[in-house]
């Protein structure tokens, strides 16, 4: 490419006859969306191409096409998976096949010739289903298949062209749509251009396109990489999600066989694995992969957990085997993110989980969760030791959440903690390799029971977990919803309650565990900052929760001297419930 032609310095930045031509294949992943440039754009390329066919400009930059080198038989083309530039390699391609038509129609067979097979098709027989250079996704294979149908029409091409070695794509998709749209667009547009300047004209706008049309071809190792460097160029790019690569990476070794069989793995293996990670309107499809790449490699950062994958997978050519690798953990992540058993896991060990997504324990806890999981479901741990490990993790995660710990470090502990008890993990197992990380706190009974005290817990994530399983030891009713937080000492209280709390006794307690019982909304919402001796009534008659009927018979009067009375026994209540 002439220098005069180039935007940038970077070795990298190629003309558009430079990006097509050779021996290339520009594939758009099969599930990709489909091709979608509006009229605007096309208009305004018409416009790029004339400027400077007309010397307004030089040349024009396109800007940076992102593409992924897959490993391929070394005889065939080199295979290049477009994670950005779809809608301008397509477009681009469609010009080409515009300018072949209308030369050939004019009676240059041999130019047209030219060009259809150095930037349309691959002239020679390939191991791929397909030889023409763009492989579009599902939706658009059809549409492109007629595009070359088309030129192949023309009397005289065909043979020029040796159109029996053409080997096009299955089809797959509607026969109409934007991308023959676009294409009816490019031949107006030529002929339009032949018929202000005749073939000269037509060859100079074809030229410029070529020639002095520029982009930046990056080619990135990874292609988790490319949204990351497409957002620093064009904030108007749609990011491509670590789903979004698995399914492509997965699809990729079926790429070049019939769509139908393509359709059938999708439909019977890849769908129904993707859709259980949707319910109550969440998706929890993406946040899956990073702690299922923690199984495999303890020590994967999230930005290196597609490349791990993909290195993993590297020998796989089946499709439903990757997706048999990633379903073996799937169950058991849905049920530790939301709360459920449909691993149909016994009694204690499930309960013992929903307790754990109850208390809000971190997603750095999910490896090791998983794997626990998945052991006890396959029989290679027992549900005594689960039960018991469960039981030493809710206590760590339960003290240091109400001692005020942040869960900073708690990645390093839950990695590797697998791994770290040899895959059979139990309840001292877990409690001795937890110690061993020294700048990790687990705070003692004493710090415990001095949080429970003294520490204001209100607005606390943890503290209506707290609430709900002091409700629950009391026995009796077990109510479903999750319970609003009283003040029974309001955070604005009436002036009577003055006459019992002093104003720096309020702050300080106010907000105390001690001071705080679970109620319904709607009792909440109506009982608001009256005295107690109003609340006290309907805590006892009305309230749906045993805590607060409870609180209202064991406590007449609300003092300061009671709610410190109510802290101790919380504390040593707490220190007994969480006693790892």
């Amino acid at each position: 490419m002439a220098k005069k032609n180039r935007l940038t310095n970077n070795s990298d930045e190629a003309d558009i006859a430079s990006l097509m031509s050779g021996d290339v294949v520009f594939s758009i992943p099969f599930f990709q969306r489909s091709y979608k440039w509006k009229p605007e754009r096309l208009t305004q390329l018409n416009e790029d191409i004339l400027s400077i066919v007309d010397q307004a400009s030089e040349f024009h930059f396109l800007g940076a096409v992102i593409l992924h080198g897959r490993s391929s038989n070394p005889s065939d083309p080199k295979v290049f998976e477009v994670i950005d530039g779809q809608q301008r390699i397509t477009t681009l391609i469609l010009y080409v096949a515009a300018a072949v038509k209308t030369l050939a129609e004019w009676g240059q067979l041999v130019e047209a010739a030219g060009l259809f097979l150095k930037y349309l098709v691959i002239p020679r027989d390939t191991n791929l289903h397909s030889n023409v250079k763009l492989h579009p996704c599902r939706e658009d294979r059809a549409q492109c298949n007629s595009v070359i149908t088309d030129l192949l029409k023309i009397p005289g091409l065909k043979d020029k062209v040796n159109a029996d070695k053409i080997k096009m794509l299955p089809p797959s998709g509607k026969e109409t749509g934007t991308l023959r749209n676009n294409y009816r667009s490019a031949l107006r547009f030529f002929k339009s251009q032949y018929e202000q300047g005749g073939l000269e004209r037509v060859q100079a706008v074809y030229k410029a396109m070529l020639q002095s049309i520029s982009v930046v071809q990056i080619d990135v190792w990874d292609p988790t990489n490319g949204p990351k460097i497409f957002d620093s160029l064009n904030s108007r790019q749609e990011p491509m999600t670590i789903g979004d690569l698995v399914r492509n990476e997965i699809f990729a070794r079926v790429a070049d066989e019939h769509p139908d069989d393509i359709e059938h793995i999708d439909q019977h293996s890849w769908q129904p694995f993707y859709k259980k990670f949707q319910a109550d309107g969440h998706n929890l499809f993406d946040s899956f992969f990073f702690p299922y790449g923690l199984i495999r490699d303890p020590n994967l950062r999230k930005s290196d957990v597609y490349g791990s994958l993909r290195d993993h997978w590297a020998d796989i050519d089946d499709p439903k085997t990757i997706i048999g690798e990633l379903a073996k953990y799937q169950d058991a992540f849905i049920d530790i993110v939301r709360g459920k058993n449909t691993q149909s896991l016994s009694g204690p060990v499930a309960s013992s989980l929903k307790r754990l997504h109850a208390s809000g324990a971190p997603s750095s806890t999910y490896p090791f969760l998983m794997q626990l999981a998945v052991g006890v479901r396959d029989g290679s741990v027992g549900e005594k030791s689960a039960r018991e490990a469960l039981e030493v993790i809710e206590s760590f995660l339960i003290r240091r959440a109400a001692s005020g710990h942040e869960p900073t470090g708690l990645h390093a502990v839950f990695k590797r903690l697998w791994v770290d008890c040899d895959g059979k993990p139990d309840g001292a197992r877990v409690a001795h390799e937890i110690r061993q990380h020294k700048t990790v706190v687990w705070p003692s009974d004493d710090a415990f029971k001095e949080a429970i005290r003294a520490r204001p817990l209100y607005g606390s994530a943890v503290t209506n977990y707290l609430l709900r399983e002091y409700n629950r030891s009391l026995g009796g009713d077990q109510p479903g919803s999750i319970p609003w937080i009283e003040h029974v000492l309001p955070e604005t209280p009436m002036k009577e309650w003055f006459q019992v709390f002093t104003k720096e006794q309020h702050k300080e307690m106010k907000d105390l565990l001690a001071n705080l019982i679970p109620l319904s909304m709607e009792m909440n919402s109506s009982l608001g900052n009256k005295a107690y001796a109003d609340k006290r009534g309907t805590y006892e008659q009305d309230s749906m929760f045993k805590a607060a009927r409870q609180f209202a018979l064991t406590y007449t009067e609300w003092t300061p001297d009671t709610l410190e009375s109510r802290a101790n026994s919380l504390a040593d209540w707490c220190a007994e419930r969480w006693h790892f």
